[in-house]
């Protein structure tokens, strides 16, 4: 099926940049899924950092739930320290908050702006380089 939604993604220093547009289906969600993990392989040899940036993102089908669950799990056991969740509405914040549940090793902060978020992550030595 045809992918619904996109994202970007980068890395600056320890830290995963995800920036998520649009409505997502499981395409989508799993193309996520296998970039992430080949971007996080070039980091997680120390302790690495994620900012998820969901502003423009219009939520996932349901069935995404459950890679983006899979996912969690993967970078908990794969050397994750901290994650930042930029969310503007409370219905994105309540299910991201839910789905990391599993994150039982990473520090995480949820805030509504980026600069909160860079704050956040500069505070803890991460990316110093982007303010």
């Amino acid at each position: 099926m045809k992918e619904h939604g996109h994202f970007d993604m980068k890395i600056v220093g320890q830290t995963l940049i995800v920036t998520c547009f649009d409505s997502w289906n499981i395409e989508t969600t799993i193309r996520l899924s296998n970039e992430y993990t080949q971007l996080v392989e070039k980091i997680n040899n120390a302790p690495w950092a994620c900012l998820v940036d969901l502003r423009q993102w219009e939520l996932s089908t349901p069935d995404g739930w459950d890679e983006i669950n899979k996912l969690n799990q993967w970078a908990n056991i794969n050397n994750q320290g901290y994650e930042v969740v930029v969310c503007n509405t409370a219905l994105k914040e309540s299910l991201m908050k839910n789905s990391h549940k599993v994150l039982t090793n990473v520090e995480t902060f949820f805030c509504n702006d980026l600069d909160s978020a860079y704050q956040w992550l500069n505070t803890r030595g991460l990316l110093n380089t982007l303010k």
